[in-house]
């Protein structure tokens, strides 16, 4: 079992924060699943797994060729983690390079993502976005950090599967070339209309919805009908996002 340095800890407890995840390039994840998941598809972004239950490490030790399994205390290991409980295994990692978007909207399906703040919600959009394959997910710079632990606790590995960029709201408008879609209470009923073929669909903040700066230079308005609504006013954002996608992938 290893100690580790006053000035490791430290280090490891700075990734908490976005600030730090951009100054020293990586990235903390936590959990047995998402580690294996790593090690087995991504093992390059792996730098150290840090490990305090030990019925864990015989099952990492066989899939971390060349990669540091490092033995911790449960008490340092809750120095570390970010979690009330953590899950007694801790993985240290690169952030990987930004995906590069295609040169054309050519058949491409894209949820754009307007300040959504919530990481709860942005993890869950994720794992929407990889469930039904679609091709990208554009973050607008205000979005939470993909990185922060509760989106990627909530993506359920999601978040390292699909392809994400960020681009400011003029940068959308013109790469959109005008194939932009939001979803708003008082638009066209997506029950009785065709999902277009390609195109950005634009997901708004949780609780301002679609800024109007995008909103007034849409393609479409689309609206998801609500049968027996007993005074809801709106879906939250993530429930949208997964009936707009099971509808644009018909």
């Amino acid at each position: 079992m290893e100690i580790l340095s006053k000035a490791r800890v430290k280090l490891i407890q700075s990734l908490h924060h976005k600030k730090f995840r951009l100054k020293y390039n990586k990235f903390i994840v936590e959990g047995l699943k998402i580690t294996k998941e790593l090690l087995g598809e991504k093992r390059h972004l792996v730098e150290d797994v840090y490990i305090s239950n030990p019925d864990h490490i015989q099952m990492l030790s066989q899939l971390a060729d060349n990669v540091s399994i490092i033995e911790i205390s449960p008490q340092q290991m809750h120095q570390l983690s970010q979690m009330t409980t953590p899950p007694g295994v801790l993985t240290i990692c690169h952030l990987p390079n930004e995906s590069m978007l295609p040169e054309q909207l050519s058949g491409k399906k894209i949820f754009y993502l307007d300040a959504i703040r919530d990481p709860g919600n942005l993890g869950t959009i994720l794992r929407i976005a990889d469930w039904f394959g679609l091709d990208f997910v554009i973050l607008s710079p205000d979005c939470v950090d993909i990185y922060n632990y509760k989106v990627l606790q909530a993506s359920m590995g999601s978040a390292l599967r699909v392809k994400t960029a960020e681009m400011d709201k003029t940068g959308l408008l013109s790469f959109s070339d005008g194939n932009l879609f939001v979803c708003d209470t008082e638009g066209t009923n997506i029950d009785g209309i065709d999902p277009p073929a390609e195109g950005i669909l634009v997901l708004g903040n949780e609780s301002l919805g679609v800024s109007d700066e995008l909103l007034h230079q849409v393609k479409e308005i689309l609206s998801i009908p609500g049968h027996h609504r007993l005074g809801a006013e709106s879906l939250n954002v993530a429930s949208a996002a997964a009936i707009l996608a099971h509808w644009w992938q018909k």
